[in-house]
């Protein structure tokens, strides 16, 4: 799916367009704001920001914290939905392997045919959690040239505004063309 990253110079902009959304009855399944450094927010905005936050319950994120814009935390992430499959197939493929070959690895530490399994199950464990770590790490996104003028834009004092419309429905692309963006920014997600 394609996001849209929509920049503004200030918040006030930002909650505009999403009222005007909401005014029109559009439903996006992500709408998300991402809050520039801190050194750059005016006493202003923070106000504006908070009283938004409460009246609408909006998501209002910090770059580092966004998946789509932080390549490292979308690796984690996927490192931990990775290892909750490889670990127990890792430690099943283990038990299997060590039952089937009857292989006695590890009678030198005393241990009869189920101690050989069962070790040989917890050292497949290991190596699915092993693996999860190489699988993750060998997807590249290679969104770097991508995310270079967002992260500017972001150190900027600009705000960010995330958009991702519901499955087969498109943006509002003529609310979102006559709205005093800045900039947008497509990401393949």
């Amino acid at each position: 799916m394609t996001k849209c990253i929509l920049i503004f110079d200030e918040i006030k902009e930002c909650l505009d367009i999403l009222e005007i959304f909401d005014e029109k009855s559009i439903y996006l399944s992500e709408k998300l704001i991402v809050k520039p450094k801190k050194e750059v927010i005016y006493t202003k905005q923070e106000l504006l920001l908070l009283e938004n936050k409460k009246e609408n319950l909006l998501k209002i994120k910090e770059i580092s914290d966004v998946r789509v814009l932080n390549p490292k935390l979308d690796r984690e992430l996927r490192q931990k939905s990775m290892r909750k499959w490889l670990m127990p197939f890792g430690f099943i493929a283990g038990l299997g392997f060590s039952n089937m070959t009857n292989l006695s690895t590890f009678s030198m530490l005393g241990l009869n045919n189920i101690g050989n399994s069962i070790l040989g199950g917890i050292l497949g464990m290991i190596s699915g959690y092993i693996g999860s770590f190489f699988a993750s790490g060998s997807i590249n996104l290679n969104r770097n040239k991508e995310l270079r003028p967002i992260l500017r834009f972001n150190k900027e004092g600009k705000w960010l505004l995330i958009l991702e419309s519901q499955i087969g429905y498109e943006l509002p692309w003529m609310l979102i063309k006559e709205s005093k963006t800045k900039d947008i920014i497509f990401i393949e997600s």
